[in-house]
């Protein structure tokens, strides 16, 4: 009997026939992080885990770090439910101290590098972590923070120490650190545990296992407290998702580990799937490229700011890729023409992937995959997901093609923000039909085929005057769409000010193409800006920028943009 259309995507669900009735029907796996990753490469251990600057690291030898970071943590006092701190890179070290947590039944405290030492500070107060763990390049913050918190234990880890011995040598004359004070090196810190004896803590139902932070794009920056079951989800979703995803594939990601994406898609996601994680330090996109060509990954996931950065650079030959994917801000219609055209004359089959989440939802809900592709979607909801688009003012639903808030019920969403019952409460709602949907605060649509539209941030629209002095929305996201398709402009981020006579004014920043005069290129955006776009839109300033600033998620840094204008104007 054929199922019934009734106009609405949460129950409907189009997306569903994309799938397998395998996919749909499959269980979710109930067991810590650790152990899902060890259920799925029970014979696989003599596989690449990690490949850290040539240093292959096989299934094996990571299980058995795993055991040692676990027994050293013992040994200093950690135990099930303690919070430990970490302000780290893609190391070797920093995921065994990921998962050696996990063993235990602790949880690990993802902080942004960039964070001032006062702030790390604050941080470890209010979570009361019993540790703190952090690279050698912040060193200094490091120090700050062991004299304003004597009694905790504090662990300083190196980036060469898993390094092959020539690499490591090179790096040690180059990068002289001191390391005397109260810190325990890496491995005078397993040297700790050498006679300790841990068993795996049992699985609970929701135990935290690790806390990321929202971005802060949009307010201060909460902890999300995402569970074993949370990560879990993602990965087992994408094991049954369109990727031709296989066991040994050489996967790289350069999304940090302190953000949600670079937690369950850049070291969860391959490890769960038996493949070889690729990891890399240096997130400076020429950097990124050089190593981009000597790895030759199957699976590629990055930035915007990265692909564009590619697609500048001399890569010639792309043919070894299976999966080119991106998270963070997504692109225009014109852009992904751009980059899908450059990337299928490097001899790639395939599209540029998007996809959608935030840091709640473990950073992914819905993808593009290979052969379910549509231009300027962001792909379809993973198998156990649900979305419903509503109407911001009286929450009903709306049907397909229509704008709304974009909500989410998922398997992978939030068990909540850390000590934030209130602004958990704001954002994780109970709907009429009893399940909780998490409102995303985002706008977009669902077509009848089940692809998602991002239309922009509710926040981030604003309202001004036409020159009929008529009151218009006026929205940021849509005047960069148009302003992207100018032959001369690489990038563009648009900010809006308040202006007393309009109310709310746009004022565009631009990367233009290398070489142009800019009273030229500014005159020419304007023009095309004034035939493309209605009249109340239309940009009062050009600023030309070298550089556009982006956040360590990979989104432009609109707050970096209002500074600069602030500063300037």
């Amino acid at each position: 009997m054929k199922k019934e259309i009734t106009g609405y995507p949460s129950i409907d669900r189009p997306w569903l026939k994309y799938y397998s009735e395998e996919a749909i029907q499959a269980e979710l796996p109930e067991c810590t992080i650790l152990q899902y990753i060890k259920n799925k490469n029970t014979n696989n251990l003599s596989g690449i885990a990690l490949n850290y600057f040539g240093n292959r690291i096989t299934y094996r030898e990571f299980f058995k770090n795993i055991d040692k970071v676990a027994k050293a943590f013992y040994a200093i006092g950690i135990r099930e439910g303690d919070i430990v701190t970490i302000a780290s890179m893609h190391t070797p070290e920093t995921i065994y101290i990921i998962y050696g947590l996990n063993k235990i039944g602790a949880v690990a405290n993802m902080v942004y590098l960039t964070l001032s030492a006062s702030e790390i500070i604050e941080n470890i107060k209010s979570t009361d972590s019993k540790a703190f763990i952090y690279l050698a390049m912040i060193q200094e913050k490091g120090k700050a923070i062991e004299k304003e918190l004597p009694d905790i234990k504090t662990i300083l880890l190196d980036v060469s120490n898993s390094m092959p011995w020539y690499l490591k040598c090179a790096y040690k004359l180059k990068n002289k650190k001191d390391i005397s004070g109260k810190a325990y090196s890496f491995k005078n810190f397993l040297s700790l545990g050498e006679d300790v004896v841990v068993k795996d803590i049992p699985y609970t139902k929701n135990d935290p296992a690790v806390i990321v932070y929202t971005s802060g794009t949009t307010g201060v920056p909460k902890g999300v407290v995402l569970s074993n079951d949370n990560l879990n989800a993602v990965a087992e979703q994408y094991s049954y998702a369109m990727f031709d995803f296989r066991m040994g594939d050489v996967f790289m990601d350069i999304i940090p580990p302190f953000l949600g994406y670079g937690i369950s898609i850049g070291i969860h996601l391959p490890l769960a799937l038996g493949m070889e994680s690729a990891l890399w330090l240096d997130i400076e996109p020429k950097k990124v490229v050089q190593a981009f060509k000597r790895i030759k990954p199957r699976h590629f996931v990055s930035g915007p700011v990265i692909v564009n950065q590619m697609l500048e650079n001399n890569i010639k030959d792309m043919k070894f890729l299976s999966t080119f994917a991106g998270g963070g801000e997504s692109f225009s219609i014109e852009q992904e023409k751009k980059v899908n055209s450059l990337l299928h004359d490097k001899g790639y089959s395939g599209n540029y992937l998007t996809g959608y989440g935030m840091t709640e939802c473990c950073a992914t809900v819905c993808t593009g995959m290979p052969g379910i592709y549509k231009e300027g979607t962001l792909g379809i909801p993973l198998p156990k997901v649900n979305v419903k688009i509503v109407n911001p003012k009286d929450g009903q639903e709306q049907r397909y093609g229509e704008e709304g808030e974009i909500c989410f019920h998922a398997p992978n969403v939030m068990t909540g923000y850390f000590k934030n019952p209130q602004e958990t409460d704001n954002i994780i709602k109970t709907h009429t039909d009893g399940k909780k949907w998490i409102h995303t605060g985002d706008l977009g649509s669902v077509d009848q085929e089940g692809f998602l539209t991002f239309h922009g941030r509710i926040k981030k629209i604003y309202l001004t005057k036409g020159n009929d002095n008529s009151v218009y929305k006026l929205f940021p996201m849509q005047i960069e769409n148009e302003l992207i398709k100018n032959e001369d402009v690489l990038e563009c981020g648009v900010i809006v000010v308040p202006d007393q006579e309009k109310i709310h004014v746009a004022i565009a920043f631009v990367r233009a193409k290398v070489g142009l005069d800019e009273d030229i290129v500014r005159e020419k955006i304007m023009k095309f800006s004034r035939t493309h776009l209605p009249g109340h839109a239309v940009p009062q300033k050009i600023v030309l920028i070298e550089k556009m600033p982006y956040t360590q998620s990979n989104k432009i840094d609109y707050k970096k943009l209002e500074e600069k204008y602030r500063e300037e104007f």
